[in-house]
């Protein structure tokens, strides 16, 4: 009997003293650096690189990812995504509403995929037949931090 109660102590020890040294490993493998309450975006695709001026929807597809989760906002007039046409900065600037990704008074991490729709697009000169332009995309949190901006391949704008 006192050689079972030897054998089980030494076979604990042994489980413990590996166990520890498991956890100490997991531990130094998972660190992660902490994610930034300021939003940032990255392009994932937009649905087309030829539009038809008037006609044609542009869909851009986002990541976006913010710390403490204030991202967007129950007040339908709020705008929280800018999207720029850069053929002219100060005339072409979109404004979207986005509604709150976690529930309200919670702090969470979170990380999607966001599709913002411009329904159509226009020629600056209806004598061109066509005109290039990029957008730029940025995202606001309710604290009031822009992420980065995020800018578009080339669109090329039929008439």
């Amino acid at each position: 009997m006192l050689n079972r109660i030897v054998l089980f102590s030494i076979l604990i020890f042994i489980l413990a003293a590996c166990t520890k040294e498991l956890d100490d490993k997991t531990e130094d493998n998972n660190q992660q650096d902490p994610i930034s309450e300021v939003p940032e975006i990255s392009l994932i695709s937009i649905s087309a690189n030829e539009v038809t001026a008037y006609e044609d929807p542009i869909v851009f597809k986002i990541n976006y990812t913010d710390g403490d989760g204030d991202l967007g906002s129950n007040n339908a007039d709020d705008f929280s995504i800018e999207l720029v046409d850069n053929r002219d900065t100060d005339l072409f600037v979109f404004q979207y509403h986005l509604s709150p990704r976690v529930p309200e008074g919670n702090s969470l991490t979170v990380k999607g995929e966001l599709d913002i729709v411009l329904d159509n697009s226009i020629l600056l000169d209806d004598a061109n037949d066509s005109e290039m332009t990029t957008f730029s995309i940025r995202v606001k949190d309710e604290a009031g931090n822009w992420s980065n901006v995020v800018e578009t391949e080339v669109v090329e704008i039929l008439k």
